[in-house]
């Protein structure tokens, strides 16, 4: 006879809309999903291992009674009272993992004697204005010292080996991992920020523009300046009912990408306002909603009518967005260093070559497959 489990219909569905996959995407899988659901079949031991497989839940929880309540294991900041419910998990085990990563990498800064990062939770306690001066003081990355970037894509790579030179830990990535079956979903979340004194990280979701993440890593680097941890908003940044400090951190990185004065000297008012945001963000290598936001803020542009001229501007964006989403993802030992942290890649090959670090838990650290994988990005790195 085939054994076969019990697996309650609370558990399905939540296994279902857990793994956000669509019903249709269910049946097609398992022919019988619709019986199981209303308890006029169940499924076979292998059936439901592949249904774990498929959905990304431990098997050990499809046996439960009732679907376990899953919170995120660090503050959420995104909007409302509640967030967004109930986190993906692909937003559960990136923040898993990156706090491993943390974990490992303090542990490794302990050993070798390194001193804590000073400017973390500096900026508390100041005006947002006053913390954009300090923090963009820190990077160099102030209008004219971005001047010789070519774009976003080189301003977000400026940031983020800044922000590790300086003693931080970045990873920007689109997906878990290096899992591109399993996609970050850019309307859950933005970014998130973990505080360290010794190694503060931050973590960019990459299915943003390159403009967006640009804004993204000045945002999460204000929560490291104010010495917060938490997962950062993926609203617009004029929605009312957002987190008191989602709005300081946007703020503070508004003024870094497009410091008001600066606008005020150097905006045309007078030419067509899509040409001049667009000008304006490839002055400053952000987006242009940025520069739109800035205009308000700077009074260049009356607040009446804004939010019309606002979300004109997110369906425009959202196209380039679309377009972007379409197309490949480049070389893989190139993305790499991005999606790990290369400061945290360089400290775990050297730590494994002097076997202070076994090499299977640096392969884990890293979300590499195996040891040829393992070897050739190594060589690509050191041979960058």
């Amino acid at each position: 006879m085939t054994a076969r489990v019990d697996v309650p219909r609370p558990v399905l569905e939540w296994a279902q809309k857990r793994s956000r996959r669509a019903p249709e995407a269910m049946r097609k899988r398992f022919r019988d999903w619709d019986r199981w659901l209303v308890g006029d079949a169940r499924p076979t031991v292998n059936q439901a291992q592949d249904l774990a497989a498929f959905t990304h839940v431990p098997f050990g929880m499809l046996m439960l009674p009732e679907p376990p309540e899953e919170h995120l294991p660090i503050p959420d900041f995104r909007s409302g009272p509640e967030g967004h419910g109930e986190p993906s998990q692909e937003l559960l085990q990136t923040v898993y993992l990156a706090q491993n990563r943390q974990a490992w990498f303090e542990d490794y800064l302990v050993r070798i004697g390194a001193d804590p990062v000073e400017f973390v939770g500096s900026a508390m306690g100041m005006s947002a204005e006053e913390a954009a001066a300090l923090i963009s003081d820190a990077l160099g990355y102030g209008p004219e010292d971005r001047s010789a970037l070519r774009d976003a894509s080189r301003a977000r790579k400026y940031l983020v080996q800044t922000f590790e030179s300086l003693g931080g830990l970045v990873s920007v990535s689109s997906m878990v991992g290096n899992d591109t079956h399993r996609p970050l979903d850019r309307d859950e979340f933005r970014g998130f920020a973990l505080h360290s004194d010794l190694a503060p990280y931050v973590f960019v979701n990459a299915k943003d523009t390159k403009p967006g993440q640009v804004f993204s890593l000045l945002h999460e680097f204000a929560h490291v300046w104010r010495g917060e941890t938490g997962v950062s908003d993926a609203e617009a940044m004029i929605a009312e009912d957002r987190s008191p400090i989602e709005k300081w951190c946007d703020q503070v990185a508004a003024e870094i990408a497009v410091p008001r004065r600066d606008l005020a000297a150097r905006a045309d008012m007078g030419s067509d306002l899509t040409e001049e945001l667009e000008r304006l963000a490839s002055v400053y290598k952000c987006s242009t909603l940025v520069v739109l936001i800035q205009m308000r803020t700077a009074r260049l542009l009356q607040r009446e009518g804004f939010n019309a001229l606002y979300e004109h501007e997110v369906s425009r964006l959202m196209g380039f967005i679309a377009q972007r989403s379409a197309t490949k993802g480049g070389d893989f030992y190139s993305n790499q260093p991005l999606r790990i942290s290369e400061r945290l890649s360089q400290a775990l090959i050297s730590d494994t070559r002097r076997g202070d670090t076994a090499l299977p838990e640096a392969m884990r650290l890293m979300g590499l497959g195996s040891v040829k994988v393992f070897d050739k990005y190594v060589d690509r790195l050191e041979g960058r």
